[in-house]
């Protein structure tokens, strides 16, 4: 699963894509928007400003918004920022592999090589689609116990 850090950095650049072009949005309106906490979302926004992915002015009238345009930031960018990976083991990730503890050899193990391929239908859905593309929106899950 996605850490809560990453589904924040998400939301808190869908919502500056879509204000992008309205100049500087506040902190407070991200945050209660978005449904964030401040104090957390200042340190997302700081390490995506360090990446080079948005921009901010300080005083009454600044805020924050995307220094890129949103069709030239991915899913994939965003995921791979935050998390480090879109794999969902170590041995899996292209940037940050490890060799899993307790396991079996690397060449000999076939939950490895699904999550290679699983690490890979991810990574292309996720390049594949834009700040800028609409997300068509799902409805609600259903509260009752579904089978594993």
């Amino acid at each position: 699963m996605l850490a809560q850090k990453t589904r924040y950095a998400i939301r808190a650049m869908q919502h500056l894509a879509d204000r992008h072009g309205q100049g500087p949005i506040q902190l407070t309106e991200i945050a209660e928007r978005q449904n964030i906490p401040a104090k957390f979302l200042t340190v997302i926004l700081s390490e995506l400003s360090r990446a080079g992915l948005i921009d901010s002015q300080r005083g009454k009238d600044g805020g924050y918004w995307l220094a890129l345009a949103p069709q030239e930031i991915s899913y994939g960018d965003l995921v791979r920022l935050v998390r480090g990976s879109v794999a969902l083991v170590p041995c899996a990730s292209r940037n940050a592999h490890e060799t899993c503890k307790n396991c079996v050899p690397e060449a000999e193990c076939r939950t490895r090589a699904l999550m290679l391929q699983v690490r890979d239908a991810t990574a292309e859905l996720l390049d594949g689609i834009r700040l800028s593309d609409p997300i068509e929106l799902a409805p609600p899950a259903s509260h009752e116990a579904e089978p594993s």
